[in-house]
Formats: structure tokens, C-alpha cells, sequence
């Protein structure tokens, strides 16, 4: 019953959600394009204000330790938005001059991504690798909540993915959920593990035990768990970690800068 009234509720709300946007549009600023409601909701992003915000904040540390760490911005430098969703984080590279590419296994923000951004090469991509992509045809790949998702079997194999369509040299900038995320108490209605356990063992992984909990994901979606050196032990045995950096995103993510030796 309760699972009846949260899709009867999502339902309604979709409906009037293009009054929303019409409404958000008069009293506020926003020029960009404005994803529908359902793709907003997959990404944790219901409401529009929240959803302009967490992509704000999720960019401006990733751009910032591409600075810190990457290779000088050159014009038309290939950038892949790894499982990019409706672009909620990769709006805001688009006047930084990258050759921008995003993919997700969701077809429904990729249509809505090819329809709003046409300078963005966009392609919904299976839930286990590989990509469509050519060895070391990007200089940097970020991706925002994919990895706090996988389930254990898939972590390392795209970690690999990664590896082999990055440039030498080139940054991995990754977001992972650790001890900062489970104090912010994030996801813990899926969670079946206490915090002492994610402490001693570095990793954890609940399955949300709902059918089609994300468009296009596998058999297996969840909440996965990483501590920062869980993360430093294990992710540099595929590429060297240059830093965690906790919490940083969105005041809830970790984020991971990685390089492709």
C-alpha cells in the first residue's frame, strides 16, 4: 500500500511538474534547460533548486582538483561525464570549451541530454563494461555516484574501464560514500550495516531489494560503502590514488582523483 502511494504521489507530480518549471523559470534567473521530474528524481534531485544545486556542487570541486592535478586545459580537450544522467553535473562544463561525451545505462536522460545539449556526444552504455570508446580516448573522466552504487562484482571492472579509455596521464575523478556520508545518514534506509562494520572491513554493499530501482541498471543496484583507505589500498593496484577528498561533494560524496600512469 505504501509503495502504491509513493507512485500515485510521483505520478501526480510529474504531471504538474511543467507548471513547476514554468514557475521556477519567471521567479528565478536559470536560463539552462530543465529536466523533466522523473529524470531529476533518479538522480536524487527532485525538486529543480536542489537539482541546479547538487550540479553546482558536485562540479566545483571536481574542476578544482582537475586543475590541481590535471594536464593544462587545451581547446576541445575529450572529457566523458561517466553515467552523466539528465547532465545535472555536466551543465557546467560546457563553457569551459571541452570536446564533452557523457554516457549512462538510462535511455531516457540520454534522450533528453541529445535533445537539450546536441554539442555533447551522448550514448546510453550497458550496466557492465565495455564502453564504445577507443583506448586512451579521453583526457580526464569524472563521474558522480556510480560507484556508490555497483555492486562488488562490477567495482573493479570498471575501475580497469577507466584505465583503458584515459590518456597517460590522464584523471579519473571518481565519488565514492564513506564514513563522512553514513554520519550524514545518506541511503541508510537501504543500509544493513552499521558503521563499525564499514570501518573494519573498508567496504560495504546493501542491495535496495526494489525491482528497477534505476533505469537500465542490473540485477544487482545498491548502496555501496567505501572508506578512504579502502580506497587507497585497493583502487591503486589499478591506477595510482592522488587523493581522497572527503565529503567534498555536494557535502555528502568523497571525492577520488585517480591518474592513468
Amino acid at each position: 500500500m505504501q509503495r502504491r502511494i509513493k507512485r500515485l504521489l510521483r505520478k501526480t507530480y510529474s504531471s504538474i511538474d511543467p507548471i513547476n518549471i514554468a514557475l521556477y523559470r519567471l521567479l528565478h534567473p536559470h536560463a539552462g534547460p530543465i529536466p523533466p521530474a522523473d529524470n531529476r528524481w533518479r538522480v536524487g534531485s527532485r525538486s529543480i533548486p536542489s537539482f541546479i544545486s547538487a550540479g553546482r556542487n558536485c562540479f566545483e570541486p571536481i574542476v578544482h582538483a582537475m586543475d590541481r592535478y590535471g594536464l593544462p586545459r587545451a581547446p576541445r580537450c575529450p572529457v566523458l561525464d561517466f553515467g552523466c544522467g539528465a547532465g545535472r553535473v555536466l551543465q557546467y562544463f560546457r563553457p569551459l570549451g571541452f570536446a564533452l561525451f557523457g554516457c549512462d545505462v538510462d535511455e531516457s536522460a540520454i534522450g533528453y541530454l541529445k535533445r537539450v545539449y546536441p554539442d555533447v556526444t551522448a550514448h546510453v552504455t550497458g550496466y557492465a563494461p565495455p564502453l564504445p570508446y577507443e583506448d586512451g580516448q579521453f583526457a580526464h573522466v569524472f563521474s558522480v555516484s556510480v560507484w556508490t552504487h555497483l555492486p562488488p562484482q562490477l567495482q573493479e571492472p570498471w575501475l580497469k574501464e577507466m584505465k583503458r579509455i584515459l590518456r597517460p596521464g590522464g584523471l579519473a575523478l571518481l565519488t565514492t560514500i564513506g564514513p563522512y556520508g553514513y554520519r550524514k545518514g545518506t541511503h541508510l534506509q537501504a543500509v544493513r550495516f552499521s558503521y563499525d562494520e564499514l570501518m573494519r572491513t573498508g567496504f560495504q554493499y546493501s542491495e535496495y531489494g526494489v525491482p528497477n530501482a534505476s533505469p537500465g541498471a542490473g540485477p544487482s543496484y545498491g548502496a555501496a560503502y567505501h572508506t578512504p583507505e579502502f580506497v587507497r589500498t585497493h583502487w591503486s593496484r589499478v591506477m595510482p590514488v592522488l587523493d581522497v577528498q572527503e565529503g567534498v561533494i555536494d557535502d555528502l560524496n568523497d571525492l577520488v582523483v585517480l591518474c592513468n600512469e
